[in-house]
């Protein structure tokens, strides 16, 4: 029989560990970001958010959302509000379709989420202004190697909710 208790600890442990992975995501866009030379960075940050939104999605609260749209808004000098836009509107349409994407194999996922991720450039190349034809090869490179990481993110953070959904 299933101790209530224990449950709610693992869903409590998971909202968090859900809400750390992406504050760490985040931090570790800042440090990307600050040290790559291109005016883009790898969108860690939705990729996590993608992820718990399609493995998780009513565990993961707007709340972790936001927070990480902001700190990503504050170091990254853009206007207050833009992250958490995107990330907001990213989070409802992974919560809407997930069964549809968990379905998918992981080939499949990682294209659906390079799409995201170059509408996502898309949409801060046209508010930072930056056109040029080294922007356009930086968000053809970017998304590429993007859709790379989704295999390995997505192994490890499910390898992290297997761990705390089931323990040992």
């Amino acid at each position: 029989m299933i101790n209530l208790n224990e449950k709610k600890t693992s869903i409590f442990s998971l909202y968090f560990s859900s809400g750390l992975t992406l504050l760490v995501a985040s931090i570790l866009e800042i440090i990307f970001s600050s040290l790559l030379w291109f005016r883009l960075s790898i969108p860690l940050t939705l990729m996590v958010l993608i992820y718990w939104n399609v493995a998780t999605p009513r565990n993961t609260g707007f709340f972790w959302t936001m927070f990480s749209g902001f700190i990503l808004d504050l170091y990254l000098g853009y206007f207050l509000g833009i992250h958490v836009i995107i990330f907001l509107f990213a989070s409802y349409l992974t919560q809407r379709y997930f069964h549809r994407f968990r379905a998918l194999f992981r080939i499949q996922q990682s294209i659906i989420v390079a799409a995201i991720i170059f509408i996502y450039q898309i949409y801060f190349i046209l508010i930072s202004n930056y056109f040029s034809t080294s922007i356009f090869a930086e968000l053809i490179v970017l998304t590429f190697i993007s859709s790379f990481f989704w295999p390995i993110i997505y192994g490890l953070l499910r390898y992290l909710r297997i761990k705390l959904t089931y323990g040992k």
